[in-house]
């Protein structure tokens, strides 16, 4: 399987960066997974 999608007359490449943002601004991640992202 091709890395590219493609139609009839163009290629195209996807590619998802998800970004998570919490509601609230108080602290969720805690332990080792807050730190990793603080740092």
């Amino acid at each position: 399987m091709s890395r590219y999608e493609q139609a009839s007359h163009v290629f195209w490449r996807c590619q998802y960066h998800i970004v998570w943002t919490p509601k609230y601004r108080f602290r969720i991640l805690k332990g080792n997974v807050g730190k990793r992202f603080i740092d």
